[in-house]
């Protein structure tokens, strides 16, 4: 640092050639800056002399950068930014403002998130939230995201994880559907069901969850079968059929009531869903009040729904 204090005429050198440089008027720059024009031009022409090369060429229709212009302005703008992501760090790391970046599956973000959003900006109202969603079961890396929820994740020293919920499935249709068509229990086949289905290679797929609690097999039952998970529990609010739950997705809905349990069995896994983040790097203030909201949430939500204390 101290070669460049020899480099620079003064310390506001580079502020003033960006503002020119970035506007390619030194009028505009001179607004920015709360300068006078003339204070400009003789900053510029004091850096020129400095540096003894022309860093602006006038033309007839106004300022352009020279080559050695164009140079110094990538230098410049490329260090400001990152001067300007760490003191934002800085700040967010001390105080309760920020954007927070998530990482969750669509469906989590619909049918959890979303529902909670009011309750979230009044409780928060200087915090930002960027959604990084993910499609399907909710994997992949976590260095880009301030917090993830992450599937059955193993420990890694290079990961902090917390237990967000226990992976539980129910089936779930509207009260429409259940009132005209019976629960699964009341069936001795199900031909007069229909099962909206997930498409693709899933873990817990219906004949999994029929076996599991030796209900009939779904042969001769109509099938629904969509690529994102969000329209299947869609279908079945629509009273279109019944859909497999995982209960952290459609709690909201079965508290309002646009969902009810199609059968009174629930698949519990043994597997976990986690909220994780890097151990590479400190969670910042405001990410530290997202993760504990979320944590204090879900736990609200087991009593709620499952009668957990």
């Amino acid at each position: 640092m101290t070669s460049l204090r020899r480099l620079l005429p003064s310390a506001g050198a580079l502020f003033v050639f960006e503002a020119a440089a970035r506007y390619l008027s030194f009028t505009r720059a001179a607004g920015e800056l709360n300068v006078t024009q003339s204070a400009v031009s003789r900053m510029i022409a004091k850096l020129e002399a400095h540096l003894d090369t022309k860093l602006f060429i006038r033309t007839t229709t106004g300022l352009e950068l020279s080559e050695d212009g164009r140079h110094l302005y990538n230098a410049v703008t490329g260090s400001f930014q990152h001067m300007e992501i760490a003191i934002e760090d800085i700040r967010a790391k001390h105080g309760d403002t920020g954007t927070v970046t998530l990482s969750i599956s669509s469906a989590f973000a619909m049918h959890w998130f979303m529902p909670r959003l009011d309750r979230f900006q009044s409780r928060f109202p200087n915090i930002d939230l960027r959604f990084q969603l993910v499609r399907g079961e909710p994997t992949g890396p976590i260095e880009d995201v301030d917090l993830a929820i992450r599937y059955n994740l193993s420990e890694d020293n290079d990961q902090q994880r917390w237990p967000l919920m226990e992976e539980l499935v129910v089936p779930v249709c509207s009260p429409g559907y259940l009132s005209t068509h019976g629960a699964l229990d009341d069936c001795p086949d199900l031909s007069g069901h229909t099962l909206a289905h997930l498409s693709g290679s899933i873990r817990i797929p219906w004949s999994r969850y029929l076996a599991e609690f030796n209900y009939p097999a779904p042969t001769g039952s109509r099938s629904l079968t969509f690529s994102d998970y969000t329209l299947v529990i869609q279908a079945a609010v629509n009273g279109r059929g019944i859909a497999l739950g995982w209960w952290h997705v459609v709690a909201h809905t079965l508290l309002q009531k646009e969902l009810v349990p199609a059968g009174r069995n629930r698949l519990k896994t043994g597997q976990f869903y986690y909220l994780v983040a890097t151990s590479r790097r400190p969670l910042r203030k405001p990410a530290v009040l997202v993760r504990d909201w979320l944590l204090g949430e879900m736990a609200e939500l087991r009593r709620e729904v499952l009668g957990e204390q």
